[in-house]
């Protein structure tokens, strides 16, 4: 039951935290604050890139003994992904998608 009030409250935290994203417009999500610092739509790409590598991570805890797993160098992904041409409200989508419960059936 825990675990149920627990992913409960991430959701919410998720589905509010994207309300108040989405407040931002298109450009003031491109702003950099302090030179040489990820932007807004860069720090969302970055959860992104997060949260793509802890799934494979997950997945493969799953399916070898050994759980080393390589890192990922998230300036150059950040960078390659150019999320800072990204639409906003597309980045915030997919962010609040990957912070998701799948649904089944």
């Amino acid at each position: 039951m825990q675990m149920e009030k627990f992913i409960n409250d991430v959701e919410e935290t998720v589905e509010s935290a994207a309300a108040r994203l989405l407040a931002l417009s298109e450009s003031q999500s491109e702003i950099h604050h302090t030179p040489g610092k990820w932007s807004p739509k860069e720090i969302i790409g970055h959860l992104i890139d997060s949260a793509a590598n802890n799934h494979r991570r997950f997945v493969l805890a799953q399916l070898q003994e050994d759980l080393v797993f390589p890192g990922y160098e998230q300036d150059k992904w950040v960078a390659a992904q150019k999320y800072q041409s990204a639409s906003w409200v597309s980045l915030v989508q997919l962010w609040k998608l990957y912070m998701s419960r799948p649904s089944i059936g």
